[in-house]
């Protein structure tokens, strides 16, 4: 896998995933930390607000390199598959929005890759699976990562059943947040999605992410006293005193950002 990134002067990064050599899009050790560096080159980034990533028409991703497993059969890979666990951590708990774009079929690591991201926008003619236990594998890095979007059981089956999700089952399911037709209804979707992300605080993405992190084991009282405290300090905030100030008197937050890229 290759990555190319564009936008980086801007709000909203583009990272397109790329086979090598004209192939399908394959998870490997080199494009994941090419990823992981990316998004960590982005944390540093103080204009980068959003973070899309993206692959071709048609097949997303294949999930695992099984070649590479292939030719490196009876070694240790562990280092290797580390890589992913700390590339789809790093994802899902970046301090920016994180969408995806899914328009054709995604497997294995695919989807984990999908679900780790804050919102996944898809075509219908999008498929998820997860095919690792004909291999005799088990999804255990992906797993996790579906059951903070889905039912427990449900992932269970999928994983079990190896069976192909289409894109509106996938949206009953969690796992798919946007559903639009064809490509250009999903290009036009991201824009309206972006408009409404780059109206957001920065600070305040990034503050909501880890308390949702936070509560996600607390019971119902725990979490609301958890929230008052944090409604009670986010109200000291001299700058969001000042956007109330401001939006209460028609004017705009100073951290509302257009996206000027442009289409594919």
């Amino acid at each position: 896998m290759r990555l190319r990134c564009e936008h980086q002067d801007g709000p909203v990064w583009r990272i397109h995933l790329e086979g090598r050599d004209q192939s399908e899009v394959t998870l490997d050790g080199e494009g994941l930390e090419e990823l992981d560096a990316l998004l960590t080159q982005a944390e540093q980034a103080p204009h980068c607000r959003v973070i899309v990533i993206e692959s071709r028409p048609g097949v997303f991703c294949r999930g695992m390199d099984l070649a590479y497993v292939l030719a490196h059969a009876g070694e240790d890979l562990t280092d290797r598959i580390r890589i992913y666990a700390r590339t789809m951590e790093r994802l899902r708990t970046s301090r920016c929005a994180t969408v995806c774009l899914v328009d054709g079929e995604v497997q294995g690591g695919g989807v984990g890759l999908a679900a780790a991201c804050d919102a996944v926008l898809a075509t219908e003619r999008a498929t998820f699976s997860l095919p690792e236990c004909v291999l005799g594998l088990i999804p255990a890095m992906v797993m996790p990562l579906l059951l903070t979007r889905m039912p427990r059981q449900k992932a269970r089956w999928m994983a079990l059943s190896s069976r192909v999700v289409s894109a509106e089952e996938a949206a009953e399911l969690g796992l798919v947040d946007e559903l639009f037709e064809r490509s250009i209804d999903l290009e036009r979707g991201l824009r309206r999605v972006l408009k409404r992300l780059l109206r957001a605080n920065p600070r305040a993405v990034a503050r909501l992410k880890t308390f949702e992190q936070s509560i996600a084991h607390s019971r119902v009282a725990q979490g609301l006293e958890d929230g008052a405290m944090r409604t009670a300090q986010d109200l000291l905030d001299l700058e969001t005193i000042k956007a109330i100030r401001d939006l209460l008197s028609g004017e705009s937050p100073p951290w509302f950002a257009r996206y000027k890229g442009g289409g594919r």
